[in-house]
This record gives C-alpha cells, structure tokens and sequence, in this order.
C-alpha cells in the first residue's frame, strides 16, 4: 500500500520541525530556538483520521550569506517537492512576510504541486494581525496555525488532503525489510555511502564534519529485500561537542538509531583507521544486541600492497575488540568499488541474527563442549554441572545454560566461542547466560 508525501518548507525557524513532529505525533526532529538546525530532508510517517501519509522535513531555506549550506539545502528542498504530493508551505506570522518567502514561494509554484499556505505562530496577536499579508504569495487564503499548540492543523490536513487521493508514492516500512543504521565519526563517508547505494542524492555531503545532524531513512531494494537506511550524525566525543546541545542531541538519535535498526554499518576512514570513538561505538552496537558489519570507506585513496587489507583487518579486530564476530568490507563510496557487496553482506548477518538453534542439536553439542572443558568449581567449591540449555530468543541469540551452580564469565566466554566454532553467527553478537537450577 502507498501513501500521500507531504513536504514542509519555508525560512529557517518558522517551526517546520515542530510542525513535522506534530504531524508524525512523535519529537523526531530536532527543535531548537536558533534558526538552520535542520539541515537534510527526512520522512516519517503519520497518520491523520485512520488514514496514513508520508511527512517530510526540509532545512530552512535563506541566503547564502546566512548559511554556507544554503545551496545544498536548496537542492534537497527542490528534491522533497518533487517527492511530495502535497507541499505545506510554513511561514512566520510573527515576522511577517519577508522576501525570502516570496522566493520559496517562487520554487514551490514551479513545482505545480498543490501548495497549501500556513502561518504559523497564530496563537499570538501579532501574528493573527499579519495573517493576510501572506494572500499576496498567490496560494489562496492562508491557514492560521499553531504548530506548538497544535492549533489549526486539523483544518490545514482536511484541506490538504481532499485535494490528493490516497494513491501516494510511497514504499512504507514493513517487517520484511532490513532496517540498517549506518553510523561512525563525522567526515568518514556515510553519508556519500548511502546515496551512493540509492542511487541519488539523499543526504548532504560536505568536507565539513557535522553536516548531518538528523536521522535520515532511505528506503531501496535489491531483488525481493527491501532496505531501509538510516543515515546518522558522526559520532564524536563529548568533549569535542562543547557547548552546542543540537550536536549532543545529534549524537544521542545517532545511538538510538542504533537501538532501532537489526544491522548496523559502522563505517570507518580507511586512511585514518579506527581511534577510541569507533572502539566506544563497537560496544554499544554489541551491547545494543545488533548485528554489525565494518566497512572501510575510502579504500581508493590508499597505496595498495600485497598484504594491505590484511593488515588494515588486524588493526581493526586488535583496536575493536568487542566487534570480533563482524565481517569486514572495503569499500569506496566515490567510485562505488564493492559498494554493492554491502546487500549479500546484510542479508547474511541478517540470517545469523534470527538464527534458532533446536533445543536437541545445541545441547548435543552442550555435552560435548562441556566434556572437553568441564567448568571450574573454584577454590574449595563443588564443580558446577551442566544440565541442559536452550535458545531463550534471536535477534540476537540468547542461549540460556541451566546449571547446579553459576560458572563465571569466562565459562560463558568459552560457551559463546564454541557457539561461533559449530554453527556460524558470523556478523551478530551473542547472549550467554547461566541459571542456577536444583
């Protein structure tokens, strides 16, 4: 089934972002006073009396001069309308009409798209005072919102929408799609990855660290597997975030990205290698319980020899150790170089993810494993026995052991070994635990 797109637009802070996370009823966007927090475009989807729709925010489009971005923000702005079906065009009734609006006005009439006028802010006098200023856009009469409040918005979807049947563009999020978050520090390619591998320009792309901010989904398929994308901000160290609370709110969506997706990408600078941010992202993709392949972008710019990628490999398994079971790609997002290998790669460590043991097959090998190693009783104790174990759950795998007495974390290190030894999990991380049974 498909669903309508809806694309916000309009000047820095007018309120598109709080305007997106009412409509979708859910704080996705980051909303923050200070105008240009928005930067990319992203969807998600919401739903308005039982019917569903697509809603897509834009960065706040303004002069050059007032942001470096501005041409790229434009450009995904065009993109959006072009997605959409509806275009919600938000202005600022407390400052008025500018001529900024008159110029986003000038690109979503080009677009022959149905635009539909709001003016946010209308809870205040000043702003209802100004309201029809705003006619002179040539979108007809405009609705008087609120996005803080929520005022408004029931009018402006009615009116949208009985101009749009419900036969939108729109792939939606299904149980049979991948969810893959794709995350690293700032500046290694992840966002030149994903549109590299959807085959369009869906996020920005700049040599400067921090462009994106916001979680970007990207929904592509290969064969009969849909994929969706997340597209994160770089991940740095709080230190190096100071005083800017958007950067610390990018970081935390970056990590809850994490905790939503099944695969991870962490993606790392092949001419830089991994540092102790990669090292602190690996173990909360594994205690995240997530499956997670390790790509090295950049692989073009190297000076290649025989035994380069083998090196590169033992300095990424010795420096993220908790990533040990990840398999390990190279990669370049500019020529595209194995790109595609991505697709065989997740599906793989999808599989081992949701892999099921039968109770039967796993303690055959329980009996076995524990034969060649009987766990240790300690000084003075009684030698644990083992009685039986079962596979408690997947995504990840959790195999529950239950046993006379609790063997330490080493024992369950030697269990999960084995486990990697006799059935492949190559890509996902384990559970092992003990229970004490009489």
């Amino acid at each position: 089934m498909s669903f309508p797109v809806l694309a916000i637009i309009g000047r820095p802070n007018v309120g598109k972002s709080t305007l997106f996370n009412r409509l979708i009823g859910r704080r996705k966007a980051i909303v923050r006073p200070e105008p240009g927090v928005t930067r990319d475009r992203h969807h998600a989807r919401g739903e308005w009396n039982d019917r569903s729709f697509l809603a897509v925010d834009t960065g706040g489009i303004s002069g050059p001069a007032e942001d470096p971005f501005n041409p790229l923000i434009l450009r995904q702005t065009i993109l959006a309308i072009e997605e959409s079906d509806i275009v919600l065009f938000l202005t600022d009734g407390i400052e008025g009409l500018l001529p900024a609006d008159r110029q986003i006005a000038d690109h979503a009439r080009r677009s022959q798209k149905p635009v539909f006028l709001a003016v946010n802010k209308c809870d205040t006098n000043r702003a209802k005072e100004s309201l029809w200023d705003f006619s002179a856009l040539g979108f007809g009469d405009p609705f008087p919102i609120s996005a803080e409040h929520g005022t408004g918005i029931e009018n402006l979807l009615e009116a949208a929408f009985a101009r749009v049947p419900n036969d939108g563009k729109l792939e939606v999020e299904s149980e049979e799609e991948i969810r893959v978050a794709v995350v690293g520090r700032p500046n290694v390619g992840k966002s030149s990855f994903v549109n590299r591998i959807i085959g369009k320009e869906r996020a920005l792309v700049s040599a400067v660290p921090g462009t994106t901010r916001d979680p970007i989904d990207s929904l592509c398929r290969r064969g009969d597997q849909a994929y969706r994308f997340v597209d994160t901000a770089g991940i740095r160290k709080r230190g190096k975030i100071g005083d800017e609370k958007v950067e610390f709110l990018s970081m935390i969506m970056a990590y809850r990205s994490i905790e939503r997706a099944e695969v991870v990408l962490l993606i790392i600078d092949a001419t830089d290698g991994p540092r102790m941010m990669d090292a602190q992202i690996a173990r909360h993709i594994v205690e995240s319980g997530r499956a997670c392949i390790v790509l090295v972008n950049k692989w073009d710019l190297l000076e290649k020899e025989t035994r380069t990628f083998d090196e590169k490999v033992t300095d990424i398994r010795e420096k993220l150790v908790h990533l040990d079971f990840a398999p390990i790609l190279s990669v370049s997002a500019l020529t595209g170089q194995r790109c595609e290998h991505v697709f065989e790669d997740i599906r793989q460590v999808t599989a081992f993810h949701r892999q099921r043991i039968s109770t039967r097959k796993l303690n055959l090998r329980v009996e076995k494993w524990v034969a060649a190693h009987p766990p240790h009783g300690g000084r003075n104790k009684k030698r644990p026995k083992i009685y039986y174990a079962t596979q408690a759950s997947t995504a990840p795998p959790h195999i529950v052991v239950f046993a006379s007495r609790l063997p330490g974390k080493p024992y369950a290190r030697y269990i999960e070994r084995c486990l990697r030894e006799d059935f492949d999990f190559s890509g996902t991380p384990i559970r092992v635990s003990f229970r004490k049974r009489e």
